[in-house]
């Protein structure tokens, strides 16, 4: 209770004081995901401070659907800290080690990026730091399928009561909406939408009984999102 009435006397306090408080970060990437291709030295993202102030950043990457055989990561992210400026954008450079990865399938990491708000002028005001997490992945030079032709290596099905997505391809591939039968509104409530290489996953659980068909989109290399012709199951 008396946590209760402390974050109410805050939020009283800051919003007498504040701008309403918003859920977008004030420094954002300029993509949404990373592909690091292996015959290359370094991949690159793009960040902006949209702020009116300077914000300090730190960055780093952290395991993600990949196993490692051990804790390390195998990648170096600079700078690590930084400070960016009002309106301002800055490249990070993400290096591989070099060695540790499969080369017959990409790997999966997050790269993260946390903003750090500067001292506020006015006590007592509420401040959010948000950290945006986007997804790195590692193609191996040995893997030369393009994103487009994995998704026609998908294979949808129907076990049980649950819709299951086999990836035969070396890629990992996420999906975007999904539809069941001729339905306008895509689901909402999907177990799992990024599949990795040579994997099965249960996309949805407690199906319709008359489900007949499922129509999506997955996410393309640009972050977009492209549609597919609509599937049969059996």
């Amino acid at each position: 209770m008396r946590l209760n009435r402390f974050l109410t006397a805050v939020c009283i306090t800051a919003s007498s004081i504040c701008l309403p408080i918003t859920s977008h970060s004030a420094v954002q990437a300029l993509a949404s995901r990373v592909i690091y291709n292996g015959d290359a030295k370094a991949a690159t993202l793009t960040i902006r401070n949209n702020a009116d102030k300077a914000y300090m950043v730190q960055n780093w990457i952290e395991a993600g659907e990949t196993p490692l055989a051990d804790t390390k990561v195998p990648f170096v992210i600079t700078p690590p800290l930084l400070k960016l400026d009002s309106k301002k954008e800055t490249v990070l450079r993400i290096i591989y080690s070099g060695n540790g990865l499969a080369t017959d399938r990409e790997s999966q990491f997050w790269i993260n990026i946390q903003e750090i708000p500067p001292k506020p002028e006015v006590e007592n005001t509420l401040q959010l730091a948000v950290r945006s997490k986007i997804k790195l992945f590692y193609r191996p030079k040995s893997v030369e399928l393009e994103l487009s032709d994995a998704v026609k290596q998908l294979r949808w099905y129907v076990e049980g009561n649950t819709l299951k997505l086999e990836n035969k391809s070396p890629l990992f591939v996420t999906i975007g909406d999904l539809k069941l039968n001729n339905e306008t509104q895509p689901v909402a409530n999907m177990n799992h939408d990024m599949v990795a290489p040579f994997k099965t996953i249960d996309v949805l659980k407690n199906l319709p009984k008359n489900l007949s068909s499922i129509s999506y989109t997955y996410i393309n290399e640009y972050g977009g999102n492209t549609s597919m012709p609509a599937v049969a199951l059996k």
